[in-house]
Protein backbone atom coordinates (compact mmCIF):
# COMPACT_ATOMS: atom_id res chain seq x y z
CA UNK A 1 0.00 0.00 0.00
CA UNK A 2 2.79 2.34 0.82
CA UNK A 3 4.31 1.73 -2.65
CA UNK A 4 0.99 2.66 -4.28
CA UNK A 5 0.88 5.89 -2.28
CA UNK A 6 4.44 6.81 -3.24
CA UNK A 7 3.73 5.98 -6.89
CA UNK A 8 0.57 8.10 -6.87
CA UNK A 9 2.46 10.99 -5.26
CA UNK A 10 5.18 10.73 -7.92
CA UNK A 11 2.56 10.72 -10.71
CA UNK A 12 0.85 13.79 -9.25
CA UNK A 13 4.20 15.51 -8.82
CA UNK A 14 5.13 14.70 -12.44
CA UNK A 15 1.76 15.93 -13.70
CA UNK A 16 2.10 19.16 -11.70
CA UNK A 17 5.63 19.76 -12.96
CA UNK A 18 4.47 19.04 -16.52
CA UNK A 19 1.58 21.47 -16.14
CA UNK A 20 3.87 24.20 -14.84
CA UNK A 21 6.29 23.57 -17.73
CA UNK A 22 3.41 23.70 -20.22
CA UNK A 23 2.20 27.02 -18.78
CA UNK A 24 5.74 28.37 -18.92
CA UNK A 25 6.03 27.53 -22.64
CA UNK A 26 2.54 28.87 -23.33
CA UNK A 27 3.45 32.22 -21.78
CA UNK A 28 6.72 32.37 -23.75
CA UNK A 29 4.89 31.50 -26.98
CA UNK A 30 2.23 34.12 -26.34
CA UNK A 31 4.95 36.77 -25.95
CA UNK A 32 6.58 35.64 -29.16
CA UNK A 33 3.23 35.46 -30.99
CA UNK A 34 1.98 38.93 -30.11
CA UNK A 35 4.47 40.94 -32.21
CA UNK A 36 3.87 38.71 -35.23
CA UNK A 37 0.17 39.54 -34.98
CA UNK A 38 1.06 43.21 -35.31
CA UNK A 39 3.26 42.41 -38.29
CA UNK A 40 0.42 40.51 -39.94
CA UNK A 41 -1.89 43.46 -39.33
CA UNK A 42 0.62 45.87 -40.84
CA UNK A 43 1.01 43.57 -43.86
CA UNK A 44 -2.73 43.63 -44.44
CA UNK A 45 -2.64 47.44 -44.27
CA UNK A 46 0.17 47.43 -46.84
CA UNK A 47 -1.85 45.09 -49.06
CA UNK A 48 -4.80 47.46 -48.84
CA UNK A 49 -2.65 50.45 -49.84
CA UNK A 50 -1.00 48.47 -52.67
CA UNK A 51 -4.38 47.42 -54.04
CA UNK A 52 -5.24 51.10 -54.49
CA UNK A 53 -2.11 51.74 -56.64
CA UNK A 54 -2.38 51.35 -60.41
CA UNK A 55 -0.68 48.56 -62.33
CA UNK A 56 1.48 51.13 -64.11
CA UNK A 57 2.76 52.37 -60.76
CA UNK A 58 3.50 48.81 -59.63
CA UNK A 59 5.49 48.10 -62.79
CA UNK A 60 7.38 51.40 -62.51
CA UNK A 61 8.22 50.61 -58.89
CA UNK A 62 9.43 47.13 -59.79
CA UNK A 63 11.52 48.65 -62.59
CA UNK A 64 13.20 51.12 -60.23
CA UNK A 65 13.60 48.80 -57.24
CA UNK A 66 14.65 45.87 -59.42
CA UNK A 67 17.41 47.86 -61.13
CA UNK A 68 18.73 48.95 -57.74
CA UNK A 69 18.64 45.37 -56.49
CA UNK A 70 20.38 44.10 -59.63
CA UNK A 71 23.11 46.75 -59.28
CA UNK A 72 23.66 45.68 -55.68
CA UNK A 73 23.69 41.98 -56.60
CA UNK A 74 26.21 42.51 -59.39
CA UNK A 75 28.48 44.53 -57.10
CA UNK A 76 28.27 41.84 -54.44
CA UNK A 77 28.98 39.10 -56.99
CA UNK A 78 32.04 41.05 -58.12
CA UNK A 79 33.34 41.33 -54.55
CA UNK A 80 32.69 37.64 -53.92
CA UNK A 81 34.44 36.67 -57.17
CA UNK A 82 37.55 38.60 -56.11
CA UNK A 83 37.40 37.03 -52.65
CA UNK A 84 36.98 33.53 -54.11
CA UNK A 85 39.90 34.09 -56.46
CA UNK A 86 42.12 35.14 -53.54
CA UNK A 87 41.06 32.12 -51.48
CA UNK A 88 41.79 29.72 -54.34
CA UNK A 89 45.20 31.32 -54.84
CA UNK A 90 45.94 30.91 -51.12
CA UNK A 91 44.90 27.25 -51.30
CA UNK A 92 47.14 26.70 -54.32
CA UNK A 93 50.12 28.26 -52.51
CA UNK A 94 49.89 25.92 -49.51
CA UNK A 95 52.82 23.57 -49.14
CA UNK A 96 51.50 20.02 -49.53
CA UNK A 97 54.52 18.58 -47.75
CA UNK A 98 53.75 20.57 -44.59
CA UNK A 99 52.43 18.44 -41.73
CA UNK A 100 49.65 20.95 -41.07
CA UNK A 101 48.63 21.13 -44.73
CA UNK A 102 45.47 19.08 -44.36
CA UNK A 103 44.19 20.97 -41.32
CA UNK A 104 45.02 24.36 -42.86
CA UNK A 105 43.40 23.42 -46.17
CA UNK A 106 40.29 22.07 -44.45
CA UNK A 107 40.02 25.29 -42.44
CA UNK A 108 40.19 27.33 -45.63
CA UNK A 109 37.86 25.18 -47.72
CA UNK A 110 34.71 25.55 -45.61
CA UNK A 111 34.58 29.38 -45.73
CA UNK A 112 35.40 29.25 -49.45
CA UNK A 113 32.57 26.79 -50.10
CA UNK A 114 30.24 29.03 -48.08
CA UNK A 115 31.19 32.04 -50.24
CA UNK A 116 30.74 29.98 -53.38
CA UNK A 117 27.27 28.84 -52.28
CA UNK A 118 26.26 32.41 -51.47
CA UNK A 119 27.56 33.51 -54.87
CA UNK A 120 25.44 30.83 -56.55
CA UNK A 121 22.33 32.07 -54.73
CA UNK A 122 23.04 35.64 -55.82
CA UNK A 123 23.45 34.49 -59.42
CA UNK A 124 20.17 32.57 -59.17
CA UNK A 125 18.46 35.74 -57.98
CA UNK A 126 19.91 37.59 -60.99
CA UNK A 127 18.56 34.86 -63.30
CA UNK A 128 15.07 35.55 -61.95
CA UNK A 129 15.39 39.32 -61.69
CA UNK A 130 16.63 40.00 -65.23
CA UNK A 131 13.51 38.62 -67.02
CA UNK A 132 11.27 40.60 -64.65
CA UNK A 133 13.23 43.77 -65.42
CA UNK A 134 13.07 43.05 -69.16
CA UNK A 135 9.30 42.74 -68.91
CA UNK A 136 8.99 45.92 -66.87
CA UNK A 137 11.25 47.86 -69.23
CA UNK A 138 9.36 46.75 -72.35
CA UNK A 139 6.02 47.44 -70.69
CA UNK A 140 7.05 50.91 -69.57
CA UNK A 141 8.32 51.70 -73.07
CA UNK A 142 5.08 50.50 -74.69
CA UNK A 143 2.48 51.71 -72.19
CA UNK A 144 4.05 54.91 -70.86
CA UNK A 145 6.44 55.85 -73.67
CA UNK A 146 9.40 55.71 -71.31
CA UNK A 147 12.85 55.41 -72.94
CA UNK A 148 14.25 52.10 -71.67
CA UNK A 149 16.17 50.83 -74.72
CA UNK A 150 19.60 51.53 -73.20
CA UNK A 151 18.73 49.72 -69.96
CA UNK A 152 17.19 46.82 -71.92
CA UNK A 153 20.41 46.51 -73.96
CA UNK A 154 22.43 46.34 -70.74
CA UNK A 155 20.01 43.74 -69.35
CA UNK A 156 20.47 41.68 -72.53
CA UNK A 157 24.26 41.77 -72.00
CA UNK A 158 23.86 40.74 -68.36
CA UNK A 159 21.54 37.92 -69.38
CA UNK A 160 24.05 36.75 -72.03
CA UNK A 161 26.87 36.85 -69.47
CA UNK A 162 24.84 34.79 -67.01
CA UNK A 163 23.98 32.26 -69.70
CA UNK A 164 27.62 31.99 -70.81
CA UNK A 165 28.66 31.26 -67.20
CA UNK A 166 25.91 28.63 -67.00
CA UNK A 167 27.23 26.88 -70.11
CA UNK A 168 30.74 26.92 -68.67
Amino acid sequence: MQIVGITAAMIWFGAGAGTIELLHYAVRLSHAWRPSGRVAASHSAIRTRLAAVSLDAHIATEWTDGRRRLDMLLALIEVLAASLKQEVEKLNRLDTSDGLYERTARGMVNPTLRRFTFDQHLRDECRVLVPLLEFCGRDLAESQGMETSEQLAVLAKIKAAIQSVDRG
